[in-house]
């Protein structure tokens, strides 16, 4: 029965994966247009996996975190070379961890060629004086305490604020909690949206400013690339405790989180501890929110995480959490 099943779930994803395709239409104007840093290669080398492990916050109670604006070509879906803006040359940016009650000493260098800013979910600081524009070839510093525990979201706040998100303007801060949380298998996943014009006479692909307030994504995605852990599978044991920390950077979309042949033991809205929810299966994350899930997955297998609004897995949102093991080929199953 086991074996059944489990083929069984494997035809239904394969059916989903080989029915929907990732589009990536143009159209619209893209808004605004920067122009190029001088040293912007045209095409970068291949997409690198983006490690989704996290990793714990320092001990100390004071955190000094930098993040360097930079213009970059990256790959997000296969032969797509996107022109992208990044906190510290990566999309999403790095995932920063500190814990409740730390100080945060924060640095924004725009090495961008363009105004940039930060909007920390995870601060309470008055934004007219912290979350202010900075010019190309400057910095900026502030400092600020994390007060709440859970997974926020960090991202460049300057207007139009959706077209710096949809360049790639966003990262994962979490804030661990006084009591120590157990100890599991952690990943961190960003769930973000691209839009994309067709391909320009550069090889390039760019923000498309008309999809993007149609709400029409070319690209839905975990960790800033499509279906890169269809491809690499996120790794876990046999009835040992998994806890995903899920962010959605949106700009736009609402993520209905799921893990095909599995149910979330406990799950926590925007990550805080005390928002304990039980037997939860599928997560609604909306725009600039997060979650927390633990689960724990008896049986080895390959288990698929989505989001359940079903038009996005093909567009890039989906991925694996191989348990035990499993060889699998998954070599007929179209992006």
């Amino acid at each position: 029965m086991k074996n059944h099943s489990f083929r069984w779930m494997g035809l239904v994803v394969l059916t989903v994966l080989m029915t929907i395709a990732i589009t990536a239409c143009g159209g619209g104007a893209p808004t605004p247009q920067p122009t190029a840093a001088p040293d912007m290669p045209l095409i970068q080398a291949p997409h690198q996996l983006y490690d989704a492990s996290t990793q714990p916050a320092a001990a100390s109670a004071i955190k000094e975190v930098t993040l360097t604006v930079e213009q970059k070509t990256l790959e997000i879906a296969p032969n797509v070379p996107y022109d992208a803006w990044t906190f510290g040359g990566s999309v999403p940016g790095p995932i920063l961890r500190v814990r409740q009650g730390d100080q945060v000493k924060f640095t924004l260098v725009n090495n961008g060629s363009m105004q940039h800013s930060i909007d920390f979910h995870a601060a309470q600081t008055a934004p007219t004086v912290n979350y202010i524009n900075v010019n190309p070839g400057e910095k900026y510093s502030f400092t600020f305490t994390a007060n709440y525990p859970g997974i926020f979201m960090y991202h460049c706040g300057t207007a139009p604020v959706i077209a710096h998100l949809s360049s790639g303007m966003y990262g994962a801060i979490i804030v661990d909690p006084t009591d120590a949380l157990p100890p599991a298998r952690e990943y961190a996943l960003v769930q973000s949206e691209f839009y994309t014009t067709d391909a320009a006479t550069d090889g390039m692909f760019h923000y498309d400013g008309m999809k993007a307030n149609n709400k029409q994504p070319s690209y839905v995605v975990f960790n800033g690339y499509a279906n890169q852990y269809k491809d690499h599978p996120l790794a876990a044991n046999q009835g040992e405790l998994i806890r995903l920390w899920i962010l959605n950077a949106g700009p736009s979309e609402f993520s209905a989180f799921h893990v095909v042949g599995a149910i979330f033991d406990k799950a926590y809205p925007d990550g805080n501890p005390q928002n304990v929810e039980y037997g939860r299966q599928t997560v609604n994350i909306p725009p600039g929110g997060g979650y927390m899930v633990e689960l724990k997955i008896p049986d080895k297998g390959l288990y698929a995480f989505v989001t359940h609004s079903f038009a996005d897995p093909g567009k890039g949102a989906l991925g694996f959490i191989n348990v035990g093991g499993v060889q699998a080929d998954m070599s007929g199953m179209s992006h």
